[in-house]
């Protein structure tokens, strides 16, 4: 699914085959999640190809790696021209792109300051399709901000999300609805979430959860439209009574949420506003337009 005899790939400093790549089962990141990652998507526009919002997403990759203490030496700038190199080299025009910084062998609890930076592509659609999505409030909750950097994709911190998914998919949902050590809704396993009532907008504010580039460009585009939108602490009651809820992120795009815990929302999911940011978010990566977000 991922790579093929012919795809190429980006490791420790060079283009080489995916199937000479190879990772030593002695690596740190291996053993204790000790690395970070990224997730683009590039996409096909009237001015060629483009991947959407590249810079925050490296300048996000940045932050992770001076917060966790790993070296990565290379600039945002050479990270968006290997991305694109990439591209060219496997011939990919609408793809998902997945960087990865990684630790080498060492089985100390303590960093070294070495590291290994992979960069894939492959042909990835939307993660949820375009189906309407159930979802439940999942008994795994978001990892404590006290005890690592929640505003950064660090890959041991998925863990808890590959739980509460396989949680929600043995009681027949599609996603897990992730809650902080509060009983505040935070997340979904992958992606952040927004709840509609009667026409305004609601998402958890951040501390618990990682602010994705997709959840500002959702709340930019709101604005634009005049739809109000409010950073604050939701219950899980709160997101059962909703109109709509939608779920932003790279992978995920925009997906909308017809049911919590088996309650479905009443309202037609084609009459909301969540619908009508689904399709303006749509509209915007495909066109040429490149927003310029930053990571503050």
């Amino acid at each position: 699914m991922y790579y093929s005899e012919k795809t190429v790939v980006f490791y420790d400093g060079k283009f080489v085959k995916a199937k000479q790549v190879s990772c030593s089962p002695f690596a740190q990141t291996m053993h204790y999640g000790y690395g970070i990652f990224e997730g683009l998507r590039s996409y096909q526009t009237s001015n060629g190809v483009s991947i959407f919002n590249a810079k925050a997403h490296f300048e996000r990759m940045k932050y992770a790696a001076h917060k966790l203490s790993i070296p990565l030496l290379y600039s945002v700038q050479d990270l968006e021209n290997i991305a694109y190199d990439l591209l060219d080299q496997n011939n990919f025009k609408d793809a998902y792109i997945r960087p990865l910084l990684f630790c080498p062998d060492n089985m100390r609890l303590s960093s070294r300051r070495e590291s290994i930076l992979f960069m894939g592509a492959w042909k990835w659609p939307r993660y949820h399709g375009n189906n309407l999505l159930s979802a439940c409030i999942s008994s795994i909750e978001r990892p404590n901000p006290k005890s690592c950097p929640v505003d950064a994709k660090i890959s041991g911190l998925y863990v808890s999300s590959i739980m509460a998914t396989n949680e929600a998919h043995l009681k027949g949902y599609d996603e897990a609805i992730m809650l902080d050590q509060f009983g505040n809704v935070a997340q979904a396993s992958g992606a952040n979430v927004f709840y509609e009532k009667e026409g305004e907008l609601f998402t958890p504010p951040k501390g618990h959860i990682l602010a994705g580039i997709t959840r500002k460009v959702i709340m930019d585009l709101a604005r634009e439209k005049e739809i109000k939108v409010t950073e604050k602490p939701i219950s899980p009651k709160e997101l059962q009574q909703a109109d709509m809820v939608m779920l932003t992120g790279t992978a995920v795009e925009v997906a909308l949420v017809g049911a919590i815990d088996g309650i479905s929302f009443k309202k037609n999911p084609k009459h909301t506003k969540c619908a009508e940011l689904a399709e303006a978010y749509s509209d915007l990566v495909h066109s040429a337009y490149e927003p310029a977000y930053t990571i503050i």
